[in-house]
């Protein structure tokens, strides 16, 4: 959760851009956000459902169409 208040507290968008990276990859093949996640392995991470994670996510997303838009689209 830390890495997506990371990049809705930022206005670099190199910086949101290494944030959707990062948690594009350590989703551990879930599909959903995680509370946290052992940064050396992501398929160790906390809760498997976790909605607030996935709604902080979503609103990073919306947040970053709206001001970033060129992020989501490279």
């Amino acid at each position: 959760m830390s890495i997506i208040v990371r990049a809705l507290s930022s206005d670099d968008p190199e910086e949101i851009a290494v944030c959707l990276r990062t948690l594009k990859a350590t989703h551990a093949n879930t599909g959903f956000m995680h509370e946290s996640f052992d940064s050396h392995d992501p398929r160790r991470f906390t809760r498997p459902w976790f909605a607030w994670a996935n709604g902080l996510f979503g609103e990073m997303i919306l947040q970053t169409l709206k001001n970033h838009q060129a992020i989501l689209t490279n």
